[in-house]
């Protein structure tokens, strides 16, 4: 059977905090023999955890989270891998819409939705109908 990652467990392979479990992690995981999973739940959630919780600033999240799931070792289960990666671009990172928006938006899209919305910002990619 694979394995896939809970947040807890990436976000202790990311921040290195706690120092034990995040030893242990990195121990557990480089002793799979094959591939690992995330999914784009766990990728908003580390997300979350690195601002919220960690203070980490939105380029630095979505730079240091881009380099974890391209990792050859990890497997992405959803759309975060492209959705990270296009929002990094010439060395800046996008932060309108959000990682969560676009998250949404990518899921939706690619099972052929329209995305409804409130939001300006996600207004602005294509398939989306703004409500005023």
């Amino acid at each position: 059977m694979s394995l896939a990652l809970d947040t807890s467990v990436v976000v202790r392979l990311l921040v290195a905090t706690p120092s034990d479990q995040a030893e242990a992690a990195r121990r557990f995981v480089g002793a799979q023999p094959g591939v690992v999973a995330v999914s784009d739940l766990v990728v908003a959630e580390s997300y979350y955890a690195l601002r919220h919780h960690y203070g980490i600033a939105h380029t630095q999240a979505v730079t240091t989270l881009l380099a974890f799931i391209t990792d050859p070792r990890i497997t992405v289960l959803g759309h975060a891998r492209e959705v990270l990666g296009a929002m990094v671009f010439d060395g800046a990172v996008a932060s309108r819409p959000g990682l969560m928006d676009r998250l949404l938006y990518a899921g939706y899209t690619a099972s052929g939705y329209e995305v409804a919305t409130f939001d300006r910002d996600l207004a602005k990619l294509t398939a989306t109908r703004r409500i005023a």
